[in-house]
């Protein structure tokens, strides 16, 4: 298997508007995995008051805000009601196939949103959006006779209604003292958004870091999406893994934070990844291929988003839901072709694992 698994930051610029933002993603000849294997990867960025107009995608994908804050609008499909959300950073959103969505900076400070998932529609490799407003809002694609009929104008009115969107780009400054819509209450956002970084961890381990995970069972929604998500802090030195995934899913993973080390064994024990990774950049995991992740000195975090809503991962690092520690003693004494003494040692260590090791103290 030829692929390559890392690559970095984002190299497509789709639009970038001064003092508004931008939206940038990693092209097939940076990062070609992203073609092969039907993912995508976007990265938005919101100054204040930067406004990306109303749109829906070809495909399902989670949204994650690693840094700042802002209003997301939110019309699902076969629903009239738009949900307005304040997001955090930290909030991982799941936006379905077809679903509109708009996204508002209010604050004061930069925004940036990132978008992991798959893209299997029209271009393989990227989210293929439709802008209801704006220069390459679909308004500009149908005649003025057709507007005015189904939205009931004039000829006259449809003609202003249409010249108005050729100057708006994608990403538009709302005018400042513009009322935007307030935020639905925090029951309606429960149903939505899932944040990361305050959710009690999975796995914690002192010294080393921890482990956050969403899946259908706390958001019900990626059921609909088909996707799952998960957050990973380790400090300095800590190891995450090694692991993989036993249900089939892929899993494409951003660095947030830090910098660290990934590698990947593929078939036949072939290492297929052995590389450093930092804030910004993108790592793929394929199907059934463990994989480990070392922070460096200054720690690590990575934000991962897996195509499958339940999450099923296999442990080939210690502690209770290790495989190690599953198999029967005198098969792994057996097939590891260890001696007694080392085996019994080996067994011991393993047993007080998990997931994620502190530093070495050796």
């Amino acid at each position: 298997m030829d692929l390559m698994l890392a690559s970095k930051k984002a190299d497509k610029t789709i639009v970038k508007v001064e003092g508004v933002g931008g939206y940038y993603t990693w092209s097939s000849t940076q990062f070609p995995v992203l073609s092969q294997k039907k993912l995508a990867a976007g990265l938005l960025v919101l100054q204040p008051r930067g406004f990306a107009q109303p749109h829906y995608a070809d495909s399902s994908k989670i949204a994650y805000v690693s840094q700042g804050e802002c209003i997301a609008g939110l019309i699902l499909p076969e629903d009239s009601t738009e949900q307005v959300l304040k997001i955090h950073k930290g909030d991982s959103l799941p936006v379905t196939v077809g679903a509109v969505s708009w996204w508002y900076n209010g604050g004061d400070s930069e925004v940036n949103i990132v978008f992991l998932g798959a893209s299997d529609e029209y271009t393989p490799g990227e989210y293929c959006y439709f802008f209801l407003t704006g220069v390459a809002g679909t308004l500009n694609g149908f005649s003025n006779e057709l507007i005015a009929k189904s939205l009931h104008m004039t000829n006259t009115e449809s003609e202003k209604l249409v010249k108005d969107q050729s100057g708006s780009n994608l990403l538009i400054k709302i005018n400042e003292g513009t009322i935007m819509p307030e935020p639905c209450n925090d029951n309606v956002k429960h149903k939505l958004v899932f944040n990361l970084d305050n959710a009690k961890p999975n796995v914690e381990v002192k010294n080393g870091g921890s482990l956050f995970v969403v899946t259908c069972k706390n958001l019900p929604l990626l059921g609909d999406v088909g996707q799952s998500a998960n957050r990973v802090v380790l400090q300095g030195g800590a190891l995450f893994g090694p692991i993989f995934t036993a249900d089939s899913s892929v899993q494409l993973s951003y660095v947030t934070k830090g910098s660290g080390r990934v590698e990947i064994v593929g078939l036949f024990g072939k290492t297929v990844l052995d590389a450093k990774v930092k804030e910004g950049e993108l790592f793929f995991v394929p199907k059934f291929f463990p994989f480990a992740v070392e922070a460096d000195e200054g720690g690590m975090e990575f934000f991962s988003v897996l195509t499958s809503s339940k999450q099923v991962y296999g442990q080939l690092s210690g502690g209770k839901k290790s495989i190690w520690e599953a198999v029967s003693p005198s098969v792994l004494e057996s097939s590891l072709n260890m001696t007694p003494d080392v085996f019994q040692s080996f067994k011991s260590k393993i047993a007080k694992g998990t997931v994620i090791a502190p530093p070495s103290t050796i």
